[in-house]
C-alpha cells in the first residue's frame, strides 16, 4: 500500500503541469470531443478540462460521473471551485446521471434524506436517470436476464425464482461497475418492472416503507439484495481491516514490548500449571506468536510450535480456540458450525438423494443413513465423506486429477484400532518428513463407520484427542486458520465450503467452483429452513 500516495502526488502534479500548460498536454493524450464540450459549449475554466484529461476521463465516462466520482477527480482542495462549476452543467445536462429525470408516471419519494444505504454515502438525493432502455440493456447483456425474458414470453408471468434472479440480476449491474444504488433508481426500476412485466407490482421488487410491519426502513427484493450485498463487503473489509492491522502491529512491536511478552513465553514453555495463568499469558502473548507465524518458513510450522510448545499439549486446541477468538474478534460468531450444522445435515442429506452418485464406497454409505440408531457422529462422518463423491475434486497444481477416496482419507482415514492408528500416523509422519512436505491437519477415526470410539485431530507434531467427530472439523479449520497449514489440494473443495458456509471465512482459491455454487444455490433456496449464514457468492 505505501506505493498508493506516491501515485496520488504523481497524479497531481501532472494536473498541475496540464493547467500552467495546456500545451503540456501530448497527442495521446487530447480529446477534442471532452474539450468541446467543457471549453466550447459550456464556457468552463480550460483547467476543468485539463484535470478531466489527466484523470483518464471522456465524454461518455462524463455521463455516468455520479457525486463520488466528482469527489474522487477533484480530490484536491484548490479544485473545488472547479468541481461545483463542473457539477453544475452536469445537473443542467440531460446525457449526465446528475440531471433530474423523473418520469411524470411514477411518484417518488419527496422525504428521503439519503441517496444509498445507510453508511453508503453522505450525499443528498439525488435523481434517477433509470430509463427502460437500460432495464431492457441490462435484461439483454445478462444470461439470466435472458433466461427471464424468454419465461415471461411463455408465461405471462413471473414466478418467486425469476423475481429474485430479476433482483439479483439489476443489483449485480450497479455491484460489477462499483456504483452507488440510490434509492429513487431503485424505486424507478421497480415502477419499470412492472410496466415491462405487467401484472407485476414495484412493491415487491421496492417498497419505501413496510407499512405492515409499521417500519420505516425500505424493502422489496431489490432493495434487500442490495443491502445484504452490501451488508457482506462491510464484513468482509471489515475483517481485512482487522487481520491487516493485527499483522501490522505483530510486525512492528517494539524492542521493549518483545522483551516483556518473550518473558511469559519463556515460562510457559517450562510450565503447564497453573492451567489459568498458562491461559491469561496466552492470551496476552498473541501479538508475538502471530508475530512468529508470519516469519515461520517451515512448511510445517516448526519453529512456531517449538517457540510455543503448550501447542503440544493434550489440550491445546483450547490455546487455538483461544487465538481464533482473538484473531476473528467481532466479525465471525465461532459457534455456528454447531449452531447450524444440524439443519445443514437434514438438507444436505436430501441433496445426497438428489445426486446422482457413481462411487461405490460412498454409495454403501449412503445406504447406512437409513438406519434410525445410527450415532450422530457416523452421520456426520459419512456426510463428509459422501461430500466428495458429489462434488468431485478438481487437478492439482501438478497437473493431476485427485480421486474421490484420495480427497476422502485426506479428510478423514478410520482405523480399525488404537495400534492400527499409532502405526500409520508415524508412517504418515515420516512420509512427509522424507518429502520436506506439510502434514496438513485432518482427522483420524477409530472404529467402524456405524460406531466410532475415539476422534483425533494430527499434523506432523500435533495430536489432539476430541470428543466428537465434528469437533475435528471445527478444529482443523482453525488450525489452518491461526497457523497457516495448507489443505490437501484433493480436499480444498470440501473445507472452502465448512469455511465460507459456517465461519463466514473465504477461502479464494475454490470459491468459484461451479460444482460449490450449485450446492451454495441450493442451500439458498431452503433458506427460510435454515439458519442465516454470511457465507458470500
Amino acid at each position: 500500500m505505501s506505493y498508493l500516495p506516491y501515485v496520488e502526488n504523481f497524479v497531481e502534479i501532472s494536473v498541475d503541469d496540464y493547467m500552467a500548460d495546456p500545451q503540456f498536454i501530448i497527442e495521446t493524450e487530447k480529446n477534442p470531443e471532452l474539450h468541446k464540450l467543457i471549453v466550447d459549449e459550456w464556457e468552463l475554466d480550460p483547467a476543468i478540462y485539463a484535470i478531466l484529461v489527466g484523470h483518464g476521463i471522456t465524454v461518455e465516462y462524463l455521463k455516468l460521473s455520479d457525486e463520488r466520482a466528482l469527489e474522487d477527480v477533484f480530490s484536491v482542495a484548490k479544485w473545488t471551485g472547479h468541481k461545483h462549476a463542473l457539477r453544475k452543467k452536469l445537473i443542467q445536462w440531460e446525457e449526465s446521471a446528475l440531471c433530474p429525470q423523473f418520469p411524470s408516471n411514477t411518484e417518488m419519494p419527496m422525504d428521503v434524506e439519503s441517496c444509498v444505504l445507510p453508511g453508503v454515502s453522505e450525499h443528498k438525493l439525488l435523481s434517477t436517470s433509470v430509463t427502460i432502455h437500460l432495464l431492457n440493456d441490462i435484461l439483454n447483456r445478462n444470461e439470466k436476464g435472458k433466461i427471464i425474458t424468454e419465461h415471461y414470453q411463455m408465461h405471462n408471468k413471473l414466478d418467486s425464482e425469476q423475481r429474485r434472479s430479476l433482483a439479483h440480476t439489476i443489483v449485480d449491474y450497479y455491484i460489477a461497475r462499483r456504483r452507488n444504488f440510490p434509492l429513487p433508481d431503485m424505486a424507478r426500476f421497480a415502477q419499470l418492472i412492472s410496466e415491462r412485466f405487467p401484472p407485476e407490482i414495484p412493491e415487491i421488487y421496492y417498497n419505501p416503507r413496510d407499512y405492515k410491519a409499521n417500519k420505516k426502513n425500505p424493502s422489496g427484493l431489490i432493495y434487500d439484495r442490495f443491502h445484504n450485498r452490501h451488508k457482506k463487503t462491510l464484513v468482509k473489509n471489515k475483517r481485512v481491516n482487522v487481520l491487516q492491522n493485527l499483522h501490522s502491529k505483530a510486525l512492528e512491536l517494539s524492542a521493549a514490548e518483545v522483551e516483556r511478552l518473550t518473558a511469559f513465553r519463556n515460562w510457559m514453555r517450562n510450565n503447564s500449571e497453573p492451567g489459568e495463568k498458562v491461559f491469561q499469558q496466552w492470551k496476552e502473548c498473541f501479538l508475538l506468536r502471530l508475530r512468529s507465524i508470519l516469519k515461520d518458513e517451515d512448511v510445517n510450522k516448526q519453529n512456531t510450535i517449538q517457540e510455543w510448545p503448550r501447542l503440544c499439549d493434550k489440550n491445546g486446541y483450547l490455546l487455538v480456540d483461544c487465538d481464533f477468538d482473538i484473531l476473528h474478534e467481532g466479525i465471525n460468531k465461532t459457534k455456528n458450525l454447531f449452531e447450524n450444522w444440524e439443519q445443514f445435515a437434514v438438507h444436505f442429506i436430501k441433496y445426497i438423494q438428489i445426486s446422482n452418485i457413481k462411487d461405490h464406497l460412498s454409495l454403501e454409505l449412503v445406504m447406512l443413513l437409513d438406519d434410525p440408531n445410527l450415532p450422530l457422529d457416523s452421520r456426520d462422518y459419512i456426510i463428509c465423506t459422501v461430500f466428495h463423491a458429489i462434488l468431485k475434486p478438481v487437478r492439482a497444481s501438478n497437473k493431476k486429477l485427485p480421486t474421490i477416496l484420495q480427497a476422502q482419507i485426506d479428510v478423514c482415514r478410520i482405523f480399525d484400532t488404537q495400534q492400527e492408528y499409532k502405526k500409520a500416523l508415524c508412517d504418515l509422519r515420516e512420509e512427509f518428513t522424507s518429502n520436506n512436505q506439510s502434514l496438513s491437519p485432518r482427522i483420524c477415526v477409530i472404529g467402524k463407520p456405524n460406531r466410532f470410539e475415539s476422534y483425533f485431530v494430527v499434523t506432523k507434531s500435533l495430536e489432539y484427542q476430541l470428543p466428537s467427530f465434528l469437533r475435528c472439523l471445527d478444529v482443523v479449520l482453525k488450525l489452518k486458520t491461526i497457523l497457516g497449514f495448507e489443505y490437501p489440494e484433493s480436499c480444498e473443495i470440501f473445507w472452502c465450503f465448512i469455511s465460507r458456509f459456517f465461519y463466514n471465512i473465504d477461502y479464494m482459491r475454490k470459491s468459484k467452483n461451479t460444482q460449490l455454487l450449485q450446492l451454495l444455490a441450493y442451500l439458498r433456496e431452503h433458506h427460510n429452513e435454515l439458519p442465516t449464514v454470511q457465507g458470500t457468492v
